[in-house]
């Protein structure tokens, strides 16, 4: 799915303001582009912070490259959404970063012409999480803790 005429147009506004340093109208900007986003992609705000406690759960048990400029989002069924907006990260290297043991990783997405922190210069990545990644994670935890346990 590409943006409209009128979304790229924004972004170049958006690239503008930026590059002359107005922060005021550069926020407003980026914001109606965040819900055009939002809109075109069907996800909601994060209001009960569901992804983003999922982050910081991702970011207590490992380092993950490209998890910079994060927005949380809630996708049908309740479905944990982080989009990611880093600078020269890789949607490969987010898998890599988040695939657990079992297999159980979430779907990356490159839509970097979706951009809307930084267009032209920030990459955009929607993470998309499985309903059980979290359990999973820690599944993967507990069984390390017990491998460490049993091999002292």
């Amino acid at each position: 799915m590409k943006p409209d005429e009128s979304y790229a147009k924004l972004q170049k506004r958006r690239l503008h303001l930026i590059e002359i340093n107005d922060t005021g109208e550069g926020t407003k900007v980026k914001n109606q582009l965040e819900r055009k986003f939002m809109a075109a992609w069907q996800f909601t705000p994060d209001r009960r912070r569901l992804g983003c406690k999922l982050a910081e759960a991702i970011r207590l048990f490992r380092s993950v490259r490209g998890f910079d400029h994060c927005s949380y989002y809630t996708g049908e069924n309740d479905q944990r959404i982080i989009v990611t907006q880093p600078y020269g990260s890789s949607a490969s290297e987010i898998i890599q970063d988040l695939t657990l043991s079992n297999g159980v990783c979430p779907e990356v997405i490159d839509a970097t012409e979706w951009a809307f922190y930084y267009p032209e210069h920030a990459s955009l990545f929607i993470v998309r999480f499985p309903s059980n990644f979290q359990k999973a994670m820690q599944d993967f935890e507990a069984a390390l803790r017990r491998a460490k346990i049993e091999s002292a």
